[in-house]
């Protein structure tokens, strides 16, 4: 087991100020709660919308069968103190808006929290998730571990990653400050988003229909669709509308 440098308190510092470091150059304003918010660690005015920002951070780097990289993440919170119930706090998109992770080399992502498919943990630099990466950061793993540890990686990835690795929960403590930094606002939801309406075709023809387009276009879970051929590299998606009367699928 590798020896920290510094608790996972402060790891959760590192991942805060990275989420501050990023908003912040893009424009937004952000809030600090002053005292303990069990739900979320930032608020971030963009375009005179709050967003409520939960932030996660992992240093745990795996490696899949097929010899890939990933990085596996808790969104769950397990609490950080001696009254802990040991009952941990599942996430949950109706008490949050976006979901951002810092990871050991530096990677970031913004995630609507909408569009997180997980409650205990994720993993990312996969495919999925792909679109909602954003500018990478500063590496954290030298912070937390040395800079010899950084060399160390965890025994690969052999199926679905379970909960409760290393990626501590974010809840730093109360600070009554506030950043603000009069930059120009965030032109688009696009750059809030990343590369926003990029997919991967995997095996199989398989791939996730983007998050941004797929709501912008009205389309719902359970919706029966057409793909048809408009030239090379272009396939229109169409929702095939069900006959008046008749049960949805």
């Amino acid at each position: 087991m590798r020896k920290r440098l510094i608790n996972r308190r402060q790891q959760g510092d590192l991942g805060e100020a990275s989420a501050i470091e990023w908003f912040t150059s893009n424009g937004a304003l952000v809030w600090i709660p002053l005292g303990h918010s069990p739900d979320f660690d930032l608020i971030a005015l963009s375009d005179g919308r709050p967003l409520r920002v939960q932030v996660k951070t992992t240093t745990q780097q795996v490696t899949t069968p097929d010899g890939h990289k990933r990085w596996p993440v808790s969104v769950a919170t397990n609490g950080g103190n001696q009254s802990w119930s040991r009952r941990s706090k599942v996430f949950d998109p109706e008490t949050v808006d976006y979901l951002f992770v810092l990871v050991g080399d530096g990677r970031r992502w913004l995630i609507p929290a909408d569009a997180v498919e997980a409650i205990h943990s994720l993993t990312l630099a996969g495919p999925k998730y792909a679109e909602f990466e954003v500018e990478a950061g500063r590496p954290i793993r030298h912070l937390v571990y040395g800079a010899e540890a950084c060399s160390l990686e965890s025994a690969p990835l052999l199926g679905e990653y379970r909960s409760g690795q290393t990626g501590g929960a974010v809840n730093a403590m109360a600070q009554p400050s506030q950043v603000r930094i009069l930059s120009p606002p965030l032109p688009s939801k696009q750059r809030l988003l990343g590369r926003a309406g990029q997919a991967i075709i995997r095996r199989k023809r398989l791939m996730t229909v983007p998050y941004e387009p797929f709501h912008e276009a009205g389309l719902r879970i359970g919706d029966r669709v057409r793909f048809r051929a408009d030239g090379p590299g272009r396939v229109i998606l169409e929702r095939i509308e069900a006959p008046p009367g008749a049960e949805p699928a």
